[in-house]
């Protein structure tokens, strides 16, 4: 069913049936619109789909690290309201609801510091949503906006009265559980014409500190602070929740989420007055392609009081940094270092990690080998009032001696091809994936070949270990950009491909010519891979800040066939 299609009066009764009815939550995994869909088609124990918070003007949010894991399920969190605008935001939606109807009912989150630009915001997006979610709650966002306002309930009275005029639309304020009479503001919400209730937001917020280096890991301008989420605000939210009942009735309809994690959670959520049991923190803790098991066995669960879902869900620490000691760095050029680590983080082809630099931020990395541990950087453009190039910056001041915290691996090996001759074409760093990728396929018995470009001779990188296991074929580009791909194309050309597959790993524009080339070669598009280097934050599949088409590649890796990115109508150069 269209959301055009639904009336008023279907959507509340959906809110009111007495049964479990599962719903995402703002923030969390469905914060783009392919996640959407992609829940939309494959689980249909989700009937409420929440997007992010949406705000009149884009937001950038705050800079990496976004997310903390204290102790197994126990996260913290400054994403800070990361947004593209009310104007995309809505272009990308819509588009969405265009090429198909929805069969999840879409409750679209909506962030402002005014009642003025709550308006804009629920003109532009009435049309288009089933519920409308006020983000009154928001622990850690920017002075005005979250929890400034769902705090007091006369302000909280004052906007639900002057929004309510404005609109018809389905209005459910979000409340925060950081006061101690949430009950009076959800009855100055409803009383002033809120339709439902949801709650609650993140517990705090707090400063979270790293034990090893005594410093904040979050990193967010209000103090390093982020708000709680996960199993340890699990009975803060059912008391709120309770409350929340207790002072509304029973006829006013409450989406109900903290913590929850296995089906006896959902069962208690309703028992405390939930009509509508949100899942969250949660799916950052079950591998993305087992979700669908996973909230099939939740639902399965919370009505039969079993616990299948609960294998599903990791029980290790997926965001804990540890310290590496550098024991060597070597010089390429300016703009290019090897670093060397005692130490190792077990990992596959294509894996990578996370290096936080404390007070500056962090990034990803491809993990290059295990003995020694060993990353390749390239300083990037460096302008700190942008905020861009702080991490290699700050890497490129260590030196010998000095520690760095990692955390990792992250994504999913490179997919294995049944392939004999197997093609690497690497560009700049993208020689770091290159060694583990070329030793696999020595080890299945494969012939393999890597054409690396490089702009100077001095680039050269991870020489010796790539001939080990492959012909090494270094090109440098001689004022002709990316010139490796045209000697690849002439050695080629006149050769049968019929048992070859390619890997492609360097810049947007590189990969682009490169599979253009293959292709036009004769090679099936099943067989040509690009390594996308999408904006990874989170790292373990919460935030979806790193989807390329209806995959993460935090979870599931950086490799893309041909074929995938045509199925899905993907261009990467949306990913320059």
């Amino acid at each position: 069913m269209s959301v055009a299609t639904r009336t008023r009066e279907q959507r509340m009764r959906f809110l009111l049936e007495d049964r479990i009815k599962l719903a995402t939550v703002s923030g969390i995994w469905t914060t783009k619109p392919s996640m959407i869909r992609f829940v939309d088609d494959n689980i249909p124990e989700i009937e409420l789909i929440t997007s992010k918070s949406y705000q009149v003007l884009p937001n950038s949010g705050n800079r990496e690290p976004i997310i903390v894991e204290i102790d197994v399920g126990n996260f913290g969190n400054a994403v800070g309201l990361k947004n593209p605008g009310m104007e995309k935001g809505y272009e990308e939606l819509y588009e969405m609801l265009r090429r198909r109807d929805m069969r999840a009912h879409l409750n679209i989150s909506l962030s402002a510091n005014s009642i003025d630009d709550f308006k804009k915001l629920i003109e532009k997006f009435e049309s288009i949503a089933d519920f409308l979610e006020l983000n009154f709650s928001c622990p850690h966002a920017k002075k005005g906006f979250g929890s400034t306002i769902g705090s007091d309930a006369k302000i909280v009275a004052k906007y639900m009265k002057e929004l309510r005029k404005k609109t018809k639309a389905i209005l459910i304020p979000k409340l925060t559980p950081n006061v101690d009479n949430i009950g009076e503001i959800a009855i100055a919400a409803v009383e002033n014409g809120a339709d439902g209730i949801a709650a609650i937001n993140t517990v705090g917020p707090e400063v979270y500190i790293e034990p090893h280096t005594g410093k904040p890991l979050l990193y967010n301008p209000k103090g390093h602070k982020g708000g709680k989420s996960g199993e340890w605000i699990r009975e803060i939210g059912l008391e709120r929740v309770a409350e929340v009942r207790k002072a509304v009735g029973d006829g006013v309809p409450i989406i109900g989420m903290a913590g929850v994690t296995i089906g006896e959670d959902v069962r208690r959520m309703r028992d405390a007055g939930a009509n509508v049991e949100g899942v969250g923190t949660v799916t950052g803790r079950v591998p993305f392609l087992l979700r669908p098991d996973y909230f099939s066995a939740l639902k399965k669960d919370a009505g039969n009081e079993t616990n299948l879902a609960g294998k599903f869900v990791s029980k290790k620490r997926l965001a804990e940094y540890k310290p590496y000691k550098i024991r060597g760095i070597e010089q390429r050029g300016d703009d290019l270092r090897i670093f060397k680590l005692k130490g190792e983080i077990e990992y596959k082809a294509s894996q990578f990690a996370f290096i936080w630099v404390p007070e500056v931020g962090e990034k990803p990395f491809s993990i290059v080998r295990n003995h020694p541990l060993t990353f390749v950087v390239k300083r990037r453009e460096y302008d700190p009032d942008k905020e861009k190039g702080l991490v290699t910056h700050a890497l490129f001041e260590l030196k010998e001696g000095d520690e760095l915290m990692i955390r990792g691996p992250c994504g999913a090996e490179a997919p294995v091809s049944d392939k004999y001759n197997v093609y690497i074409v690497a560009g700049g760093t993208g020689i770091a994936v290159v060694p583990k990728l070329a030793k696999r396929a020595y080890d299945e018995g494969k012939n393999a070949t890597v054409y690396y470009g490089i702009t100077s001779p001095e680039q050269v990188v991870l020489e010796d270990e790539i001939r080990k296991y492959a012909d090494f074929v270094p090109i440098t580009d001689n004022e002709v950009v990316a010139r490796v791909l045209d000697v690849m194309n002439s050695d080629l050309n006149e050769r049968n491909l019929s048992d070859s597959c390619f890997y492609n790993i360097g810049p947007v524009p590189f990969m682009k010519k490169a599979m253009e080339i293959q292709e036009k070669l004769g090679v099936e598009p099943k067989d040509i891979y690009s390594s996308i280097e999408t904006n990874n934050m989170c790292g373990i599949g919460m935030c979806s800040e790193c989807v390329c088409g209806d995959r993460l590649t935090c979870q599931d890796g950086t490799f893309f066939s041909l074929e995938y990115l045509k199925e899905h109508k993907i261009d990467i150069s949306d990913f320059e």
